[in-house]
């Protein structure tokens, strides 16, 4: 089927589903107004035998006052009895009219009535019918039972004659919405057929004007697309040969480009391995480089801290009362000859024993001071010796990548930087969880702790004494990754530089190089592990993450954990 015929048969259906919804809708209205005009009927019926039992009930009490004027009690009887059944048949015929009822009272099948005008003179009969049956029983219990001059039966007759009243106006309320409805219905069975007519003209015309006529179109416009579709197939088929030619001649020069790329290749692997060799080369020795830096500085500190204990020795030698007791030698050896009198009878004599006391506290307390600043350059000599030995031990090592502990590489990095975080005031914690020796490359990962410790102790600078505190943690959050951080509470770092910390050459110290930092990122990178940084602020401190993979060294994953020392 041409595509422009697929387009138009949607509408055409649709239109077809139109008809005969408008159908099914047209038949179904005039059903429902049918069953309206039924119910009409049936309603008419209702109050008809509404009027029907009024009618009845009054003759019964004609006939019951005979029978009690003329004492036949049979008569009365019966016609009290058939009384009864008119009431209970005239309640439940105007409750079906009034509420609904599909018994009717056991006759009419009835549905309740909506138009209010007719509810409410339908409201009307409950109370016109106790009023005219009241009016029923004063009359059979009336002492005068006369059929002419009696008050008791001629309100009976106003009170039935107002209740027939009532049903004649619900009567014709009734057969007036009957007319309605039956106007209604023969209106649509008279715009039915019309309907129907003019909507199949309208198909017809559609028809005839979208489909049928442009069907003849095109088809010729058809004819015309084939012979210019065979001819483009036949330029396609040239157009391919063609091409198929031009993508041989380019696969025989792919072919040799790709047989030089090839050796250029092999060229320019052999020149990656040449330099990266010299790479690793450079790192060891930045390393070193760095590792002996932070040595020379915490030995030029640890000198320091020499130079000013030998100054106050120097001082305090300086200040010994060496002077007074050779004066005292003197005096004594000039009376040597009378000393026993010098010593009681001469007032300088008598005051020598509390001189000399004085004396020799003044000489021991000057000579603890001297013994504890000895200690202290003994100190701080020990300390330069054991920088000196971590040094050689870490520029000894000829491997790369060695068995190690992470708890020991850290404690050399407090060590070599203790110096520094003494004299800074700095308080230092640590939360170091025990580990096995795994394969690591010792010196950078020495480098970068180095560069983490010495960065926060600067961080640290501007916070009160007292106030000045670093942390840092050894963790193992994962089965194949181990976490050290190094976390401080100093002068933090801005949310718009978090992500320029690791750059080259960017640094927020004015003697800064910024290369530290880009540096231990990189050494971090090459051990297949990762740095990052974390800060709340300015002021807040921050904290410096290193990950590395958790290789074990052989054997050591079944072995027991070493404490940290």
């Amino acid at each position: 089927m041409p595509r422009k015929m697929r387009q138009l048969l949607w509408p055409f259906l649709a239109m077809l589903a139109l008809s005969i919804a408008l159908q099914a809708a047209s038949l179904a209205a005039m059903l429902e107004i049918e069953a309206r005009v039924d119910q009409s009927q049936q309603h008419v019926a209702a109050a008809a035998a509404l009027g029907t039992i009024v009618d009845q009930f009054e003759n019964t009490t004609y006939l019951a006052l005979v029978g009690l004027a003329s004492s036949d009690w049979e008569l009365l009887l019966r016609q009290r009895g058939a009384a009864q059944t008119q009431a209970q048949r005239f309640m439940a015929v105007s409750n079906a009219l009034l509420q609904g009822d599909k018994s009717g009272g056991g006759a009419l099948p009835l549905n309740g009535i909506q138009e209010p005008e007719i509810l409410g003179v339908l409201g009307t009969l409950p109370g016109l019918w106790e009023k005219t049956h009241a009016a029923h029983v004063r009359v059979l219990r009336s002492e005068n039972r006369s059929l002419k001059n009696n008050p008791d039966l001629e309100q009976f007759r106003a009170a039935s004659r107002s209740l027939s009243g009532a049903l004649d106006d619900v009567s014709v309320l009734l057969q007036r919405r009957s007319q309605e409805e039956l106007r209604q219905l023969g209106l649509v069975q008279r715009i039915i057929p019309v309907g129907a007519f003019l909507l199949t003209l309208v198909i017809f015309v559609f028809v005839i004007q979208r489909m049928l006529l442009p069907f003849v179109a095109s088809t010729e416009e058809l004819g015309l697309s084939e012979a210019a579709l065979r001819r483009a197939r036949d330029e396609l088929e040239r157009r391919v040969a063609e091409r198929t030619e031009e993508l041989a001649r380019a696969n025989e020069a792919l072919r040799q480009a790709h047989d030089g790329l090839e050796l250029r290749v092999k060229e320019r692997t052999q020149e990656l391995k040449d330099t990266q060799r010299r790479a690793v080369e450079l790192a060891r020795q930045a390393g070193m480089a760095e590792l002996a830096t932070n040595v020379l500085h915490n030995v030029g500190n640890v000198l320091n801290s020499i130079n000013t204990s030998a100054t106050v020795l120097g001082e305090r030698l300086r200040a010994l009362r060496l002077q007074s007791l050779l004066k005292l030698a003197g005096v004594l050896e000039e009376r040597r000859a009378d000393l026993p009198a010098f010593m009681t009878a001469d007032e300088r004599g008598r005051r020598l024993p509390e001189f000399l006391g004085k004396l020799g506290e003044n000489l021991s307390s000057d000579r603890d001071e001297m013994l504890s600043m000895t200690d202290s350059l003994h100190r701080h000599v020990e300390h330069i010796r054991m920088i000196v030995e971590l040094q050689q031990s870490y520029a000894t090592s000829s491997s790369l990548v060695e068995p190690a502990s992470l708890e020991e590489l850290l404690e050399d990095a407090l060590r070599i930087n203790g110096a520094a975080l003494g004299r800074h005031g700095i308080t230092l914690e640590r939360h170091v969880m025990p580990l096995p020796r795994m394969m690591v490359d010792k010196h950078k990962l020495l480098q970068i702790l180095l560069n983490l410790i010495s960065n926060a102790k600067y961080a640290l600078n501007d916070n009160p004494p007292g106030e000045r505190r670093l942390t840092v943690k050894l963790e193992h959050p994962a089965d194949n990754r181990v976490r050290v951080q190094v976390c401080d509470n100093g002068m933090g770092i801005a949310p718009e530089l978090l992500t320029k910390i690791f750059q080259h050459g960017f640094t927020t110290r004015k003697e800064g190089h910024g290369f530290g930092l880009h540096s231990c990122a990189i050494a971090a990178r090459s051990m297949e592990g990762s740095l990052g940084v974390h800060s709340d602020g300015p002021g807040k401190g921050a904290t410096f993450t290193l990950e590395l993979p958790f290789r074990p060294e052989t054997g050591a994953q079944n072995s027991a954990p070493r404490a940290s020392g």
